[in-house]
């Protein structure tokens, strides 16, 4: 009952006086202590785990998909009170502060992880932290994103991290696809794939770009990794 207690007032960010109550287990002292000693991100994360493995075992999960593919996607929110991540955007927020919780998700409905963002930088710059700290669950193969997470970097950085990327862009007239050779003929998307890759350019600088690809590869997967 003190953690169902808790994780109404986190979830509801109402602090404890709402849910204070006359048994032991609604008391103030109980419930502070429960929250320091156990309701810490780690432990979230660990509890997590459990749930993404209980869900990947369930027939229905396993009829929706193998675990394989991903989706990561920003929920945006207004901050009311200061905070280190709430920044401007008026897009979204208006006058106000923001933060944007970066969240992934598999085809088995399991909330893989997430990370909070300041609400002022694309989401795009945060893809590649949240894959690579996930709470649990299969590494994903696949991954899909929505116009805000992605960039032509990013899709670079995923391809050399090895994931297959599948992007919904918004916008489509505006968006430019890359070919090698500029005379040959890509049928219907011959309009747009307008932008050219310079393939000297790659050849100079490919110990510099397999370097990022191996830091982005090894950012959250310790020193080991990345030597």
């Amino acid at each position: 009952m003190t953690i169902a207690a808790l994780l109404v007032a986190h979830g509801c960010d109402v602090g404890y006086t709402p849910v204070i109550g006359g048994i032991d287990a609604l008391k103030y002292g109980r419930l502070f202590h429960v929250d320091q000693m156990y309701l810490r991100l780690a432990a979230y994360r660990a509890a997590n785990a459990t749930l993404i493995e209980h869900q990947a075992a369930i027939p229905l999960a396993q009829a929706w998909g193998g675990g394989l593919v991903a989706s990561v996607d920003g929920m945006r929110f207004v901050v009311s009170v200061p905070s280190v991540y709430a920044r401007p955007n008026p897009k979204y927020f208006g006058r106000r502060g923001g933060a944007t919780w970066l969240n992934m998700i598999n085809d088995q409905a399991g909330g893989l992880g997430g990370k909070v963002v300041a609400g002022t930088p694309r989401d795009s710059l945060y893809v590649l932290d949240v894959l690579y700290d996930r709470d649990g669950g299969k590494r994903p193969e696949l991954i899909v994103t929505d116009t805000a997470s992605y960039s032509d970097i990013v899709f670079g950085l995923l391809s050399l991290a090895g994931f297959a990327y599948a992007p919904r862009l918004a916008y489509l007239p505006d968006q430019k696809m890359w070919r090698i050779d500029h005379a040959a003929d890509y049928g219907a998307f011959q309009d747009a794939a307008r932008g050219r890759v310079d393939l000297v350019r790659i050849e100079r600088h490919w110990e510099d770009i397999l370097r990022i690809g191996a830091v982005a590869y090894g950012i959250r997967r310790g020193p080991a990794a990345r030597c």
